[in-house]
């Protein structure tokens, strides 16, 4: 486990030498709570799956955060083997290709978004999107994995024209490259099969990108190098009606880094 000095204004996580799960969702709600308060204040969660961050069992005093993925709770269960109560109840089951905001009805005063970027095949639009989620004053709160603290440690860090490019383009799931990246880096049956077979491992990786079900990490960033093109995107307005109001750099104690995005007045965009 790397370990880095936090940044002066991180709040502290109990001491261990290997963090545990709770450890993720302390600092999360911690951060969270600098920007709203979940007590008075109505969320959304998307792909929260067993470790939500505003906990739906009373702990935090009156919560009302719903939850979002794209299969249901019963789904999620029966593919991860993981017991139904564990998981956040899913109120919308949502689809990749469709707008956030065209499948949730909802308006929100914070939506939530951990681990989720990094599979996003086109992280400006999804973000543009997801701000039509917030009532003015809401907050994109996002918790990212730093690629230094994961097995994408080795990849190429995803770049501004990479995203732009993307968005030009449109990327309805994740590009052939990344897939391909993806699998080398994460599973040792891909890489064993790009060794003894390229063309083989060229062909199942195609199938996979040609079945429009394929997930990977689309995306891989330093902390630094995404707060840098969230900087560019809202300055270049190509996230209009957003502004960065946190960014929180990786500490060495977990393996992300957190950046916040607050929605400004609808005549301000």
């Amino acid at each position: 486990m790397w370990r880095r000095r936090s940044s002066p204004s991180a709040d502290p996580l109990p001491v261990r030498s290997v963090p545990v799960r709770e450890d993720y969702r302390t600092r999360r709600r911690l951060l969270l709570r600098r920007l709203v308060d979940p007590a008075s204040s109505e969320g959304l969660e998307v792909g929260a799956f067993d470790l939500p961050v505003v906990v739906p069992d009373g702990r935090d005093a009156g919560p009302r955060c719903w939850f979002a993925d794209m299969r249901s709770t019963e789904e999620l269960a029966s593919e991860f083997g993981v017991a139904l109560e564990a998981l956040a109840p899913i109120e919308w089951v949502v689809q990749r290709a469709r707008p956030l905001a065209a499948q949730i009805p909802r308006r929100f005063d914070y939506v939530i978004l951990c681990h989720v970027l990094e599979h996003v095949p086109e992280p400006i639009g999804f973000l543009a999107d997801a701000r039509d989620l917030l009532r003015p004053g809401g907050v994109l709160f996002l918790a990212v994995p730093d690629k230094r603290a994961t097995l994408d440690a080795t990849r190429p860090s995803t770049t501004i024209d990479h995203l732009l490019a993307r968005h030009h383009h449109g990327a309805p799931g994740p590009p052939l490259a990344q897939i391909m990246e993806f699998a080398r880096t994460w599973d040792e049956n891909w890489r064993r099969l790009a060794a003894e077979s390229p063309r083989a491992f060229f062909d199942r990786a195609v199938a996979h990108f040609e079945s429009g079900a394929a997930d990977a990490h689309c995306n891989v960033w330093q902390d630094d190098e995404l707060f840098a093109q969230l900087d560019y995107l809202t300055r270049g307005g190509f996230l209009p009606g957003l502004e960065i109001c946190l960014r929180e750099p990786w500490g060495g104690e977990l393996n992300e880094f957190y950046v916040a995005l607050r929605a400004l007045p609808r005549d301000s965009r």
